[in-house]
């Protein structure tokens, strides 16, 4: 199955832009809620990164799921990026998930391409050093983020 075969793209590589020297961790983009981030300033503790869209249906489906794991989880930083969506059109996203971690957009896809995302929803499970060391391309159930926090992160 293509999903499958998508799911190991990235593991192992921080990703960068091509033709530059900025890695994907260091890429700005701006914060739902105000402001700017790179992926790089939650990397105090390990991340998932979760790429979504509003026109993405399964992405829409796990959104609830990666926010319950995250009201358990305060250990791991949780971040949505919005690709291809207004940040308005993320907000309302947002907003019917009940999603309260960190989200922004990424309406150019400069990180979803520096990280070589190639489906939707596509989440990256990412060690402090930068070091994307799993990446799941389609939903995922809470058990399923919970095992992979689990067997990548000490618990």
């Amino acid at each position: 199955m293509v999903a499958g075969a998508l799911m190991a793209v990235v593991a192992g590589s921080w990703g960068s832009v091509a033709g530059d020297d900025v890695q994907a961790t260091d890429i700005e983009f701006e914060l739902l809620d105000g402001g700017t981030a790179t992926v790089g300033a939650f990397l105090d503790r390990p991340v998932v990164l979760n790429f979504f869209a509003s026109w993405c249906t399964p992405c829409v489906t796990e959104m609830p799921a990666l926010e319950s794991v995250h009201q358990q989880r305060p250990d791991i930083a949780f971040v949505g990026l919005a690709v291809s969506d207004t940040p308005t059109r993320a907000r309302e996203i947002v907003a019917d998930t009940g999603v309260t971690y960190a989200t922004g957009v990424d309406p150019d896809s400069a990180i979803g391409n520096a990280y070589e995302i190639l489906g939707m929803p596509t989440t990256l499970f990412i060690a402090p050093d930068g070091e994307v060391v799993y990446q799941h391309t389609g939903g995922l159930t809470f058990d399923q983020i919970a095992d992979h926090l689990n067997r990548h992160f000490i618990p």
